[in-house]
């Protein structure tokens, strides 16, 4: 059984450096997308961006994955004009099938720690 460490201010202490270095990169993650049969790369978003999906109700998913993934980039004007996209979000839904795009959002949302970042001691030991 794994140990977890009890963090202290101490702890806390030692770790700033780390921890401050930490926040100012984003994090990011490859993704296999079977439609594509490839893999394409996405990066947390800010607290900013997940607000605004999350207001977004119906287009929030296709905001997420329009802002964070970052290879390919989905914002290039080559990329939504070989498409034929009107508007620039419409890009998300001409390149990934209507299912992986609320998978693809919710790996954004987990890289910045929305989902999954916190877990009661309880549920780790099962």
């Amino acid at each position: 059984m794994k140990k977890y460490t009890k963090i202290t201010i101490d702890e806390l202490v030692r770790r700033k450096e780390q921890m401050l270095q930490s926040k100012k990169q984003k994090k990011t993650k490859d993704l296999y997308v079977k439609s594509l049969d490839g893999t394409i790369t996405i990066e947390e978003p800010d607290a900013a961006l997940a607000r605004d999906a999350q207001e977004m109700e119906e287009k929030g998913d296709a905001y997420i994955v329009y802002s964070c993934v970052i290879e390919p980039c989905l914002k290039s004007k080559e990329l939504q004009e070989a498409f034929g996209c009107v508007e620039p979000m419409e890009i998300v839904e001409k390149i990934f099938d209507v299912g992986e795009i609320p998978q693809i959002a919710v790996e954004c949302i987990k890289l910045a720690g929305y989902i999954d970042g916190v877990k009661p001691i309880d549920d780790l030991k099962n």
